[in-house]
């Protein structure tokens, strides 16, 4: 039988050490951990950010049809990197929407991770609702589990909300936050993900009232 849930840890900086985030779409890095990014960049950690899909999905009604709509969501991604303090931003261009179906994820993650050793992950919960962040939270959950030595690995929300082990006060840096989100236009023509974005950092604030904004991790 499971005990209660135990109440998360509250810190005021991430652990040190060089990091890799995984993000399934161009934004996602930054919905979900813009704000530990931005306080890794300012201890002078090294940040590595795959983005795995093109994100040649995100333009439903066709505004975007006369350009190189993939080549757009990566310029957008690489202005928000820029404000964040990405070292490096790489994209891997599998076809978005269709995640699930790349019998090869797990195992060029797993190469990633031995070619890099990073000592923090970032990916997204397999409790996410969007099938993109779902698959790849799945592959990056089996390509850790055969890694060693093992590494600190930890969800981030963004479609759905984890049972934090670890909050996160990003009031420091939100604007940096918030000013990254803004360079994705081609989403915000879409949602109003700002609004979006500081509900959810605004409610985790329930675990540390002093703060204004918190982002919150489950570990792996």
């Amino acid at each position: 039988m499971m005990g209660p849930p135990k109440f998360p840890q509250i810190i005021a900086e991430p652990p040190r050490g060089s990091v890799l985030v995984l993000a399934p779409h161009p934004d996602d890095e930054s919905l979900g951990c813009g704000g530990v990014i931005a306080l890794h960049h300012r201890q002078g950690d090294r940040v590595t950010v795959v983005v795995a899909t093109d994100g040649a999905a995100g333009d439903p009604m066709g505004y975007y049809r006369d350009c190189d709509y993939p080549a757009l969501r990566r310029e957008e991604a690489g202005r928000a990197a820029s404000i964040l303090g990405i070292d490096t931003l790489e994209f891997w261009g599998y076809p978005d929407g269709q995640l699930a179906e790349a019998t090869d994820l797990a195992v060029r993650l797993q190469a990633r991770l031995v070619a890099d050793r990073p000592d923090i992950v970032y990916r997204p919960s397999t409790l996410e609702l969007h099938a993109d962040h779902w698959a790849l939270g799945l592959a990056a959950q089996e390509a850790l589990r055969q890694y060693r030595p093992p590494c600190g690995d930890f969800c981030y929300e963004v479609w759905a909300t984890v049972q934090p082990t670890h909050c996160l006060n990003i009031t420091p840096v939100w604007d940096l936050k918030r000013n990254a989100v803004e360079q994705y236009a081609s989403q915000l023509r879409y949602n109003d993900l700002l609004h979006m974005m500081s509900g959810l950092n605004a409610y985790r604030t329930l675990v540390a009232p002093w703060a204004r904004y918190v982002e919150a991790f489950q570990a792996g």
